[in-house]
């Protein structure tokens, strides 16, 4: 690969990387327990797991905290996005 090519490739991913939709969704209040979302850099699977094992049972547990069901829905926004980029564009950790 030449420098030209691997500058491209950077460039490209970087713009993916501002593109990636936030982390957490707009807050209601002031949230009344500590939440951690993994990074744009975190493996998909992480993504699925947070949603899996932290969102949806904090849900169930609370179906009135008018935040969880942003946090799923953002989420959900996250794993759609990266379904649409093509393997060789991703920058987060595979996994």
């Amino acid at each position: 690969m030449n420098s030209a090519a691997g500058t491209d490739d950077i460039e490209r991913k970087c713009a993916l990387y501002l593109q990636h939709p936030d982390e957490c969704p707009e807050l209601i209040g002031v949230l009344p327990y500590l939440i951690h979302p993994p990074s744009k850099l975190s493996a998909t699977a992480r993504w699925i797991a947070f949603r899996d094992k932290t969102v949806i049972p904090a849900l169930k547990q609370d179906p009135d905290d008018p935040n969880l069901p942003n946090f799923l829905k953002q989420i959900e926004a996250i794993l759609a996005w990266r379904a649409t980029i093509v393997e060789e564009d991703r920058f987060w950790k595979a996994g």
